[in-house]
């Protein structure tokens, strides 16, 4: 067996890949370190969410699912690459004057803050915020979204 195969066989079954693992929110929480777990998914992110919701409400149980989602996923990964497009595409001009593709882009600077905001708030439902092990903002990754969408 190579060593490709038998990486992506010990991914599947959960051994130390984030593949196959089914339950966690590694996916969606990839820099926030299972390997301390013994590749064993949690059963829950955490005692309560928010001290409202349990790890066994529907709303927690549902929002969870959708942040696991690959297809939400692959939405979040291809709104930040157009959000850096058109922060791209800006153009700074002296006198604070702007072009007029300028000014039709700064009008999609609140529908990006919306999608970001909707998925941060989908992540702290799911995942708990601060208190417990694996919440929203024991991730770097999750903190610099929080950073961005708190100073949006």
């Amino acid at each position: 067996m190579s060593l490709l195969a038998a990486a992506q066989e010990a991914a599947l079954q959960g051994n130390g890949g984030q593949f196959g693992r089914k339950g966690g929110h590694y996916l969606a929480d990839k820099m926030g370190g299972p390997s301390s777990q013994g590749g064993q998914p949690p059963a829950g992110g955490g005692p309560t969410s928010l001290f409202i919701l349990s790890e066994d409400n529907i709303i927690r149980k549902y929002t969870r699912f959708i942040i696991e989602w690959p297809p939400f996923e692959y939405a979040v990964l291809l709104t930040i690459i157009a959000n850096c497009v058109v922060l791209a595409l800006e153009e700074h001009l002296p006198h604070g004057d702007k072009t007029l593709l300028a000014q039709k882009l700064e009008k999609t600077e609140a529908y990006f803050l919306g999608i970001f905001c909707v998925e941060a708030s989908l992540k702290i439902l799911a995942l708990g915020f601060v208190m417990h092990k694996h919440s929203y903002l024991r991730n770097i990754w999750n903190i610099m979204d929080f950073f961005v969408v708190v100073t949006g």
